[in-house]
C-alpha cells in the first residue's frame, strides 16, 4: 500500500503540464497559482482543523514563500509558455539542479556518475529545446530553471522544518499563506498584461480543470506525498518522482499531440534511461542523498 501511495503523488503531478496548457492559456500565471494553492490549503484547514502557535509562523511563511509563492509562480511562468512535454524535459533535468544545490549547501561533493549523467542530461535537455519548433523563448526557460532551483532549495528548507512542525499543519499553512502572498502579484500581473483573460473558469470543463488542479494535484497529492516521505526509502521517493516528468512527456506527445521528430522522442527516452540508470547505481552505493525532498 506504501508503494501505490508513494507512486500517486507523482503520477497525479505529471498531469499539471497537460491542463495547464489545455485550459488555462491566457491565463496570468499568479492568478493560476493562487488558485492551484488557497483552496487547496483552505480544503485542507477544513478536513482537519490546525493553527500554526507564534514561534511557528516564520518558518511556515518561509515554507510558504519557497514552495508555494515562488515555486508556483515560476512553474506556472515556464508552463504556460512551451511544450508541456518539454516542460516534462526540463523537468528530467531536475537531479542536475539538486547536484548543484545539495553540493552547494551541504558541501557534498557528487560522484563522477552523477558528473557525467548531469552532462549528459543537459546536453539532451539543451538540443530537445533548441531544436523545437517553434522555438522557445529564453524567459520560460530560465523560469523553468528557477522553478527547479526553488524547488531543490525549499524542499532542503521543508526537511529541517518539519522536525518540529506537524507535516499536515505546515501543508495547510504554507498553502494557505503561499496563495496569500500571490494574490498581490496576480493583481499587479493582471491589470499589466491586458491581453490576460478573467481569472474565473468560464466553462464546465475548465471548472472540471479546475478542480483536477486544487483538489487531485494540490490538496490530495500533497498530503499523500508528505505522508508517505517517512514510510519509503530515499531511492525509493527519487525513482517514484521520475514518473511526473515521463508521464508529462508521454501526455505531451500524445493528448496534447506536442510534435517531436523520432530523433527528439529518442533523446527523450534517453533521458529516461540515463536518470533511472543513475539512480540506480547510486542505490547499489548505497550512497543515495537523504538532503533533499523533490515536491512538484
Amino acid at each position: 500500500m506504501r508503494i501505490i501511495l508513494a507512486m500517486l503523488a507523482p503520477l497525479l503531478w505529471g498531469t499539471t503540464y497537460v491542463v495547464v496548457s489545455n485550459y488555462f492559456t491566457h491565463w496570468s500565471p499568479f492568478a493560476l497559482a493562487v488558485w492551484r494553492a488557497l483552496p487547496a490549503g483552505l480544503l485542507l484547514l477544513a478536513i482537519k482543523p490546525s493553527f500554526p502557535r507564534f514561534h511557528e509562523l516564520l518558518g511556515i511563511l518561509l515554507v510558504g514563500f519557497l514552495n508555494i509563492a515562488l515555486f508556483f509562480g515560476l512553474l506556472f511562468n515556464s508552463a504556460l509558455h512551451m511544450p508541456s512535454a518539454l516542460v516534462g524535459v526540463g523537468m528530467m533535468a531536475l537531479p542536475v539542479v539538486g547536484v548543484l544545490v545539495v553540493g552547494v549547501i551541504h558541501h557534498q561533493k557528487p560522484s563522477w556518475v552523477q558528473v557525467v549523467s548531469a552532462m549528459l542530461l543537459v546536453a539532451c535537455a539543451g538540443y530537445l529545446f533548441l531544436s523545437n519548433n517553434p522555438h522557445i523563448s529564453l524567459s520560460a526557460v530560465l523560469f523553468l530553471i528557477g522553478a527547479m532551483t526553488t524547488l531543490i532549495t525549499g524542499s532542503i528548507v521543508t526537511k529541517h522544518i518539519m522536525k518540529s512542525i506537524h507535516w499536515w499543519k505546515l501543508l495547510t499553512w504554507k498553502l494557505i499563506f503561499g496563495g496569500m502572498m500571490l494574490i498581490p502579484i496576480a493583481w499587479w500581473d493582471i491589470k499589466s498584461h491586458q491581453s490576460y483573460v478573467s481569472p474565473l473558469p468560464h466553462s464546465l470543463m475548465q471548472w472540471g480543470a479546475m478542480f483536477w488542479l486544487v483538489v487531485a494535484l494540490t490538496s490530495l497529492a500533497y498530503s499523500v506525498y508528505v505522508y508517505t516521505i517517512p514510510l519509503i526509502t530515499t531511492t525509493e521517493l527519487s525513482f517514484f518522482g521520475t514518473f511526473n516528468p515521463i508521464l508529462a512527456m508521454i501526455l505531451g506527445a500524445t493528448l496534447v499531440n506536442d510534435a517531436f521528430s523520432t530523433q527528439q522522442i529518442i533523446i527523450m527516452v534517453a533521458m529516461v534511461a540515463i536518470n533511472l540508470a543513475t539512480q540506480y547505481y547510486e542505490s547499489r552505493k548505497s550512497i543515495a542523498s537523504e538532503d533533499a525532498i523533490i515536491e512538484y
